[in-house]
């Protein structure tokens, strides 16, 4: 089954400022569940639900 996930940032709690993008990308619905966090819609990818882990996410490559 093909799922939708996307890439979030989590806002600093002390700093508000400040703001964390996650080395995942992940189902809506355990980035829903984060404190601080939101979506960046743009940013998805369509990926096979067994890629992923499971909290539904999963990893960022860096192709450097």
């Amino acid at each position: 089954m093909k799922l939708t996930v996307y890439r979030y940032k989590i806002w600093d709690h002390q700093d508000d400022d400040h703001v964390h993008i996650a080395p995942y990308y992940a189902i809506r619905e355990y980035i829903e569940h984060l404190e601080g966090a939101t979506v960046i819609e743009d940013d998805y990818l369509v990926v096979d639900e067994s890629d992923l882990d499971t909290l539904g996410r999963i990893a960022v490559r860096d192709d450097d």
